[in-house]
């Protein structure tokens, strides 16, 4: 089984506090959050880790001799390319017909969900191009209840009845092929165009979904994680 990562991004909404990029956040026992999405899927039993990477960071990887796994193969942008591009460019990489696909900035929490089942459900459904990990979320606001302008309750930070991508996703080469630009994102248009030709299927997440976006984020995510077992224990859970 192959993966992508996408770790391209410049992390706009973390600077001035986050200096170089995001992946190389510490996100948790001085770890950072693209070393442990690394060690995430290759306990779930990925063979091959294609990093879809700019090459500030790559050169940044190099620099402070970070220990990647022998795994781990590099798509390197000499350009900003998109998310779009990011993956057309490494999809030339992957050697299988079908492969898993993440956000460096996503990570989930489950007992039970391991990429293997995204990569089998569009195995399964050979008319579908890609699949898509579904989540839900909590509105970031408190919300107020009112009648007659009279305040009746709070709902402090309630989750939202609708179901939203978690970042991560399997797509066939030939989906990639058809579909995805070579420059410019793919979550505002080609999902759309996919979705409307009725070739993506979904399945929900059986966990928790956490989003690094921005500082406050990365400071729950790290306080969250300070919680949860050992990549490896769970690992072991699933075996």
């Amino acid at each position: 089984m192959e993966a992508i990562i996408l770790c391209g991004g410049s992390a706009k909404r973390m600077k001035p506090y986050l200096s170089f990029s995001k992946a190389l956040a510490k996100i948790k026992d001085g770890v950072s959050l693209l070393e442990y999405q690394i060690d995430w899927l290759i306990n779930a039993g990925i063979d091959r880790i294609i990093l879809a990477i700019d090459r500030k960071t790559y050169r940044t990887l190099r620099h402070i001799g970070l220990c990647l796994r022998d795994q781990i193969v590099y798509s390197i942008e000499e350009e900003k390319l998109g998310t779009g591009g990011a993956v057309s460019n490494a999809v030339n990489q992957v050697e299988s017909q079908i492969f898993y696909l993440m956000n460096v900035d996503d990570i989930l929490l489950s007992e039970t969900y391991t990429p293997s089942n995204l990569l089998g459900i569009l195995q399964e459904n050979k008319e579908a191009s890609g699949s898509i990990l579904l989540t839900r979320a909590r509105f970031p606001f408190g919300i107020v209840e009112t009648s007659n302008f009279w305040i009746k309750g709070f709902k402090q930070k309630p989750w939202l009845n609708y179901k939203i991508c978690s970042g991560h996703y399997a797509f066939t080469k030939e989906g990639i092929r058809r579909y995805f630009p070579q420059k410019g994102d793919f979550e505002n248009t080609v999902l759309q165009q996919m979705a409307q030709n009725n070739c993506l299927i979904s399945q929900e997440l059986d966990g928790e979904w956490i989003t690094v976006n921005n500082i406050k984020q990365l400071e729950a995510a790290k306080q969250r994680l300070m919680i949860v077992p050992s990549i490896e224990t769970v690992a072991m859970r699933m075996v």
